[in-house]
């Protein structure tokens, strides 16, 4: 679902991967990031290994 939201509005789908990267299954970041630019996969893949 994230991934569709990220299609529609980029903006709310960044707000959330913000306030929740962090703490969501990997599987489910790697699906809800892989539109995104490299840049910005790697910053949220990264806050995921803190």
């Amino acid at each position: 679902m994230l991934r569709e939201v990220g299609k529609r509005d980029i903006e709310t789908l960044i707000a959330f991967l913000d306030q929740y990267a962090s703490s969501m299954p990997r599987t489910s970041l790697r699906y809800a990031i892989e539109k995104l630019p490299e840049e910005q996969r790697k910053h949220y893949l990264h806050l995921k290994r803190k």
